[in-house]
């Protein structure tokens, strides 16, 4: 039997805070084909929704994914490697998206909730969400495959 080491746990507390922060991420295209259809307050509450998903589960999560990796890059001296650099590049990026980009706007989305700047505001998010989300995936690819 192999003994649980600290590096072991920080790892899986590394990876369960991408679970949390990023999963429900995932779910977001099925929302934005069904949003659409909605009455404003529906769209009010959906908005709303997304902001405190940023504000509660992802910024923080973008928090701990960063400290655990900064660990565990420091204690197996990776922080040359690529598969090290890149996600934490794009965890970076992704924070200062959520900041600067996703926080207003999806408030902003949440105020106007219908009519032709909803409309284009809505689009706007939406490509730059799936962006964000690829940006995800391949972070989760530099860490697994390790190229």
């Amino acid at each position: 039997m192999v003994a649980l080491q600290f590096y072991d746990v920080v790892l899986w507390v590394h990876i369960g805070a991408v679970v949390v922060a990023f999963g429900g991420v995932f779910t977001y295209p099925v929302w934005f084909s069904m949003v659409r259809g909605w009455n404003p307050d529906q769209r009010g509450a959906f908005h709303a929704a997304q902001s405190r998903i940023g504000q509660f589960v992802i910024s923080p999560g973008l928090v701990v994914i960063i400290a655990a990796g900064a660990y565990l890059a420091s204690d197996r001296h990776y922080w040359s490697e690529s598969w090290v650099t890149v996600p934490l590049i794009i965890a970076i990026l992704l924070g200062a998206l959520g900041g600067v980009y996703f926080a207003p706007r999806e408030r902003r989305l949440g105020e106007l909730r219908q009519g032709p700047e909803y409309d284009g505001l809505f689009v706007q998010v939406r490509n730059v969400s799936y962006a964000a989300m690829l940006l995800v995936l391949i972070a989760a690819f530099f860490m697994v495959v390790k190229p």
